[in-house]
C-alpha cells in the first residue's frame, strides 16, 4: 500500500515548464486522486509504478483540452530534468482534462496518437533513423527514447488501464528498464511476475502483443494504446516519422 512520499506529489507538478506550481482546476486535482487511488491498491499490476509513486520518481503535468500545445513545453521541461541527479530515474505522467467527446475506445486510440504525433511535430532534435516497425523503435522526443502508456476511461475490460476520469499518458524513459548496478535490461522473470499480476487483475488473458523490447516480431507501439479486447493489432501505427 502507498502511504508515503519522499516529497508532496505538488513538488513534482509541472506547468508551462515550471515545477512545483500547485493546480487550481478541480479537474487536475481529482485526476491525480484518482491515479494514486488506483496505484494503492495491493493487487495493481505495475509494482514499478507503485515503486515509483512511492519514491517520489514521477512528475506530472496536466493538458487541457483547449490547450494541448502547452504539453509540449511541459515534455521539454521534463526531458531536461532527467538530465540531472535528482531525476534521473523519473517518469511523467500526463493527465488530460476528461473530454465528453471520447465517447469509444477508438476515439481514445486517435486522440492518443495525436497528442504523440504533436509531440512529434515540435521535437526539435527528431529521431528519424526508425519506423515503428523497427523492433528496436520507440517513442523519441528531444532525442529521449520512452515507452509510452497509455490509459483511459473507455477501458473496461482491460482494468489496469483505466486510471481515472480522463486519458493518461505515463512517459517510460527506455534507461528505466535497465538495472542501474549491472546496465543490463531487466530480467525477463519480472516482467513475467508483472503478466501474471495483470491476469489476475484484469481477470482476462495478457494481450498478444505484449512482448520485450528488441525481440524481431515485438512492436512496442502495438503496446501503448491496447485494444480492450484480446483482438491482436493488424494495421499499421498510426504515428507517423518525419522526414529527414
Amino acid at each position: 500500500m502507498i502511504n508515503t512520499e519522499v516529497s508532496p506529489w505538488i513538488s513534482r507538478a509541472l506547468h508551462h515548464g515550471v515545477l512545483g506550481i500547485t493546480p487550481e482546476e478541480s479537474w487536475k486535482l481529482q485526476a491525480y486522486e484518482s491515479y494514486r487511488t488506483k496505484l494503492q491498491a495491493a493487487n495493481f499490476p505495475c509494482f514499478f509504478g507503485q515503486a515509483g509513486e512511492i519514491r517520489g520518481e514521477m512528475i506530472y503535468t496536466f493538458i487541457s483540452k483547449h490547450f494541448p500545445q502547452q504539453f509540449v513545453r511541459d515534455m521539454q521541461e521534463f526531458v531536461t530534468l532527467l538530465d540531472t541527479a535528482e531525476y534521473e530515474r523519473c517518469s511523467l505522467v500526463a493527465f488530460c482534462e476528461p473530454d465528453p467527446k471520447i465517447t469509444t475506445h477508438a476515439a481514445f486510440v486517435d486522440r492518443f496518437w495525436g497528442l504523440l504525433q504533436m509531440l512529434h511535430k515540435h521535437d526539435r532534435h527528431p529521431a528519424l533513423e526508425r519506423t515503428p516497425n523497427d523492433p528496436l523503435w520507440e517513442f523519441s522526443f528531444e532525442e529521449c527514447e520512452m515507452f509510452v502508456v497509455g490509459s483511459s476511461p473507455t477501458y473496461i475490460q482491460r482494468r489496469s488501464r483505466n486510471l481515472g476520469p480522463g486519458i493518461v499518458l505515463i512517459f517510460q524513459p527506455r534507461r528505466l528498464f535497465i538495472d542501474p548496478a549491472t546496465s543490463q535490461p531487466i530480467a525477463a522473470d519480472v516482467r513475467y511476475r508483472i503478466h501474471r499480476r495483470m491476469l489476475a487483475y484484469d481477470e482476462m488473458s495478457v494481450h498478444p502483443d505484449i512482448g520485450f523490447y528488441g525481440q524481431p516480431t515485438n512492436r512496442e507501439w502495438k503496446q501503448y494504446a491496447l485494444p480492450d479486447d484480446n483482438a491482436p493489432e493488424t494495421g499499421s501505427c498510426p504515428f507517423h516519422t518525419r522526414r529527414p
